[in-house]
């Protein structure tokens, strides 16, 4: 196994570990957000995507999901993980029910929980991630082909967030910091890396950040014998648009592109901000102080064919940055978030979380926008359930709202006034420009 140093310099690199903002990357863009931002009102989706698809997701004996764990949309199909039972279910692209993927059990081709999965769409396979088994692959119609691994995902990653992708005919996979094994050396502290088929790691890179502070990271990873205060961080975020695989690794400031020439990541843009992000420990606890959220942070990045959007928070402010790729000119919306809390045993500090989730204006069919899942590349997807208070949506926000389609608007409405207790969620699905 090979370790890539990232360009071996973070300074050069653009990261941001502490308080101090690192120097841009030379001959990179950047993507200043302290000087010259215009802040406005609103985003609008319109700006961004094409078009606009309402799919209510058929419901059947067979096809019931409740609340969506993970939704992929390919080119012909609608593929969901629920939230609750561990198949793979197909749908239409109109949302009709098609079959579901995957078998329950400890046999040949059998599986006892789910823990990922992703769509090959050339080869018409389904690969299934199980925690216990392996990586187990379908055919389209449900039926099992062959293990791509008996690999565990204990095997491969030392993190419980982990993430699974299939790209240009590659496989790569991400984690996070949360080192529960408690053989974790200095090595396993990658966050990005290129597999073969049997997803044999073949190249690691980590995230410049670590570098340094490997023994730190360790000594204060995750432990399964007892509750401590660990530290953590978010996924790495990654896109696949336009046909270029980019990430932007949590507390860095830069987006990379994976060159597949070089397989290399290199720096496709620098983001700049005065803005103070705070002591690495403080800000990394499982266990935060309320005064660690008061810090700068940048969370996810969304690129469109003009835009970069950029998402974080500072306090409980919700901040949507949109850069313009054409004259380097940066718009902000600021909205209200909520930082939650709630009290678990054996801790004097109460567990708090703040979601950052990336809102946009649906000047297309009206309402709010909310990016929850995207796939290859291309679509966006906003997942309405109308059993979740949190995840639904106020339809006459919908019938008030100024659209570009107002043929698309009805056809919204009478969807969401269609909807009962039995039914499965309705995605809204925007395919990119």
């Amino acid at each position: 196994m090979k370790y890539i140093p990232l360009l071996l310099i973070c300074v050069l690199l653009g990261c941001s570990s502490n308080k101090k903002q690192q120097a841009p990357v030379a001959g990179v863009p950047v993507i200043n957000l302290s000087e010259n931002v215009i802040k406005v009102s609103s985003l609008p989706l319109s700006e961004a995507v094409a078009g606009i698809e309402v799919v209510q997701l058929e419901a059947t004996d067979k096809s019931y999901i409740g609340e969506i764990h993970r939704a992929q949309v390919t080119e012909h199909d609608i593929w969901i993980k629920p939230e609750k039972g561990f198949y793979i279910y197909r749908f239409s692209r109109s949302g009709n029910y098609l079959n579901w993927v995957g078998k329950i059990g400890q046999g040949p081709g059998e599986y006892a929980s789910c823990a990922d999965f992703f769509i090959d769409e050339m080869q018409k396979e389904v690969y299934i991630v199980s925690s216990e088994k392996g990586i187990l692959v379908y055919d389209f119609e449900g039926n099992f082909k062959r293990m791509a691994t008996y690999l565990r995902e204990s095997d491969i990653f030392m993190s419980a967030e982990t993430q699974h992708l299939l790209f240009n005919k590659c496989f790569f996979i991400s984690q996070n910091m949360n080192f529960y094994n408690p053989t974790a050396i200095a090595d396993s502290l990658w966050s990005f890396a290129w597999v073969d088929n049997a997803f044999n790691k073949k190249k690691i890179f980590k995230n410049p950040v670590h570098i340094g502070k490997e023994k730190q990271i360790i000594e204060n990873k995750a432990s399964m014998d007892k509750m401590v205060n660990y530290w953590t961080e978010s996924v790495t975020n990654i896109d696949t648009y336009s046909d270029q695989l980019t990430l932007k690794y949590p507390d860095t400031d830069t987006i990379y592109q994976y060159s597949f020439d070089t397989e290399m990541l290199v720096p496709q843009y620098s983001v700049f901000t005065k803005e103070e992000k705070g002591d690495y420990e403080v800000t990394h606890k499982w266990f935060k102080e309320r005064e660690a959220f008061n810090y700068f942070t940048i969370t996810s990045y969304y690129p469109s064919r003009e835009f970069i959007y950029l998402v974080g928070n500072k306090g409980d402010k919700i901040y949507t940055y949109c850069y313009n790729k054409q004259d380097g000119t940066v718009r902000v919306e600021e909205r209200q978030g909520e930082i939650t809390e709630r009290k678990v045993p054996w801790f004097n500090i109460p567990y708090r979380r703040m979601e950052r989730p990336f809102v946009l204006n649906n000047d297309l069919c009206g309402g709010d926008f909310t990016v929850e899942h995207r796939s290859l590349g291309r679509y966006w997807v906003d997942v309405l359930e109308p059993d979740n208070a949190n995840n639904w949506i106020d339809i006459n926000l919908v019938k008030t709202s100024l659209v570009k389609d107002e043929d698309k608007k009805q056809e919204f409405i009478k969807v969401l006034e269609s909807i009962n207790e039995d039914s499965n969620p309705i995605l809204l699905i925007a395919t990119l420009k």
